[in-house]
């Protein structure tokens, strides 16, 4: 596995929103960022036409893949749970009243019809339309990297790399060492919006 552009990246060790109100921040979040421009990128990935059940709003959906990074939720089956006994995040990800929540099943699918190329291609299209409205040349961005925590022990024959997850390296986790990836995250520091990000191994600057 070599490094590899995804488009959302909160470390899920720590919760951004700590000592906030979360679902007002949240809340003024999405009233002030516009997602129509994912709408249709999500749309392709998903049939609205012909037989068969329509699909839940992939662009719900979308949202509470947000709401889960932002509010460092570790599973779908907490978020899942939250859905169903929460009103205000049930708002925050379109689900409307009466209506279920998003089940496990929907959640796990969208991660597999959305994939990674057309995630990444969301946010290109944000920095494209950022660019155009700032008239910019160039953008001033700001690097950072953080560390995320395999859920495996090491090998007992290697103990740089995991044991059930073989794929996960040892790397500089703050002050100590521990195992896992490495995200690495450029953002433009005027406006603070995500460029882009790759998911490395921890032992990778």
């Amino acid at each position: 596995m070599g490094p590899r552009i995804l488009c959302c990246a909160q470390p899920q060790e720590v919760n951004p929103l700590a000592g906030q109100d979360e679902h007002e921040t949240l809340e003024t979040l999405f009233r002030n960022v516009d997602l129509s421009f994912a709408k249709a990128a999500l749309l392709r990935c998903f049939h609205t036409i012909g037989p068969g059940r329509p699909p839940r709003s992939p662009l719900g959906v979308f949202r509470t893949f947000i709401v889960m990074r932002m509010k460092g939720i570790r599973s779908l089956r907490e978020m899942t749970r939250l859905l169903d006994v929460d009103t205000r995040l049930r708002k925050l990800c379109r689900i409307k009243k009466g209506e279920a929540g998003y089940p496990r099943s929907v959640l796990s699918r969208f991660i597999r019809k959305v994939g990674e190329d057309n995630l990444t291609g969301i946010i290109e299209q944000k920095v494209v339309k950022l660019l155009k409205r700032n008239d910019a040349k160039t953008v001033d961005a700001v690097l950072d990297a953080s560390f995320i925590k395999a859920w495996s022990t090491r090998h007992p024959l290697d103990n740089k790399k995991g044991y059930s997850d073989m794929e996960a390296r040892v790397g500089r986790a703050g002050r100590t060492f521990g195992l896992g990836y490495k995200l690495h995250l450029a953002i433009d520091s005027k406006s603070m919006l995500p460029l882009t990000c790759v998911f490395a191994f921890a032992n990778q600057n």
